[in-house]
């Protein structure tokens, strides 16, 4: 029997992150990943033309010094492709066309996406009265703190680009969990962040120099991470094609029956860190508590399906000169977003060519299983044409089916949650990390799962006994 200190079960951004710490931590580590590749949902490829597709998540910022050093210790950092200017254009559309949101005061107040008295309602926030519920959702909250135009017009398009969620269903407090709070403290969200509590002062105050943070990819897309923390950890700890059938507590000691190479073995550890999508965790801990796996079920997932398009540059009219186009759910479009992935990363496209991603689906609008992917390759197309202005079939055609794409931070979430670390609780030694928990963004899931390891790690502090791999 094989033993190891910490096991993590799922080979995505989360699962890696958290074995690299550990691992950089002296510990001896397993990822048991069920697909043929790691990184999950981060997925890229390089057609024969010489066009980079990112098939899932596309872009990354942070300003994260810790990230910046994993990326050196990996050896990434020569191979990081950061975006110019562009990256900070970002537009939304309103009647059909694309109109840039303004990074400025005066900006904002000439924008075009908001009616006067949408604007003035805005500065009504801080004398909007506080909510006495215990939840409210993302809709309700902004809607009343901040006008209905503004969460139509505004908040709408971002929740649906970052969370492919309903506004009306997300839980406020699950979702944005930072703007609850300061609600709740101080009656209002500008008052509430204004007067930040003095440990959240103090805490910031010794953190030294700030950061800017950078959007970025990498050569060959964003798929380059998981692969490197991959390859650096070594096949002997991550174990592809492999799935957990069986997971055991006895005696302090965790045991998980792994099927691989047509065979199964066992692996011993006393930790496991489930880093698998919550339905996956749910089946994996139904044996050891019935509460938290139902909890696990209850998480929804939106569906998704990600079309790349490539063109030659003057088959687009719009001049692509910034992140991409966000729509409103109120414009009635079938896609979420179209990003413009060669002007924020030029080496992403062959001299002469552009390339777009239409991120279609989320939970006001669902990919439905009897939608081909012929039609909805031609519904991306017709998203380019009408909006962009794009005009002849494109070059090359990348699509991407998501049946279960991003959780749902909806109703009832922090309740979920709360089920878990109850679990983990009674289970020493039981951990849960992904993006049902804590944030869906790939940088968020990278800083929960190396705070998760950093704990899990402490726990072998001083231990007479540390087991080691056979």
């Amino acid at each position: 029997m094989q033993t190891y200190d910490v096991v993590i079960v799922g080979g995505g951004i989360s699962g890696l992150s958290a074995a690299y710490t550990l691992f950089k931590r002296g510990l001896e580590v397993l990822v048991i990943e069920a697909g043929a590749e790691v990184g999950g949902a981060m997925k890229s490829v390089t057609s024969p033309e010489g066009y980079i597709f990112d098939c899932g998540p596309n872009t990354l910022a942070t300003k994260e010094p810790r990230m910046w050093a994993q990326f050196a210790d990996l050896g990434l950092t020569d191979h990081m492709v950061v975006s110019g200017r562009a990256g900070k254009r970002r537009y939304f559309l309103k009647d059909g066309k694309p109109l840039e949101i303004p990074n400025d005061p005066i900006g904002m107040a000439r924008m075009q996406h908001v009616s006067w008295a949408g604007k003035l309602r805005v500065l009504r926030e801080p004398f909007v009265p506080r909510q006495t519920g215990s939840d409210e959702s993302v809709a309700g909250f902004f809607g009343r703190r901040i006008g209905p135009e503004v969460m139509t017009r505004m908040i709408d398009p971002f929740v649906a680009g970052v969370y492919s969620g309903d506004p009306a269903k997300m839980s406020i407090k699950a979702t944005f969990p930072a703007i609850w709070e300061a609600e709740q403290r101080a009656g209002s969200v500008i008052k509430g962040f204004l007067k930040k509590p003095k440990d959240a002062a103090a805490k910031s105050a010794v953190k030294g120099p700030k950061m800017r943070s950078v959007t970025f990819s990498f050569a060959g897309g964003i798929a380059t991470w998981p692969k490197a923390i991959a390859r650096t950890l070594g096949p002997q700890r991550v174990w592809q094609q492999s799935r957990v059938s069986d997971l055991f507590h006895e005696a302090g000691i965790w045991r998980l029956v792994v099927e691989r190479d047509g065979s199964a073995t066992t692996v011993e550890t006393r930790a496991v860190i489930l880093a698998t999508p919550a339905y996956v965790s749910a089946e994996l801990v139904a044996d050891l508590d019935a509460q938290a796996a139902a909890a696990l079920r209850g998480i929804p997932y939106s569906s998704m399906a990600v079309v790349n398009l490539g063109y030659r540059r003057s088959q687009v009219a719009h001049p692509l000169d910034g992140f991409g186009v966000l729509a409103p759910s109120c414009e009635g479009r079938n896609f979420l977003g179209l990003l413009w992935s060669s002007s924020l990363f030029p080496p992403f496209a062959p001299a002469g060519r552009v390339s777009t991603i239409d991120m279609m689906g989320g939970s006001l609008n669902p990919i439905r299983d009897e939608q081909t992917r012929e039609e909805l390759i031609a519904q991306a197309i017709a998203d380019n044409e009408a909006v962009l202005g794009a005009s002849g079939p494109p070059e090359v055609v990348n699509f991407s089916r998501w049946p279960k794409a991003l959780p749902q931070y909806n109703f009832g979430h922090v309740e979920r949650i709360a089920a878990l670390e109850r679990l983990e609780r009674a289970r020493p030694g039981l951990y849960f990390v992904g993006s049902y928990r804590g944030g869906v963004g790939v940088p968020k899931c990278w800083k929960n799962a190396v705070e998760l390891a950093d704990r899990v790690a402490g726990t072998f502090v001083g231990q007479p006994e540390r087991i080691a791999t056979e």
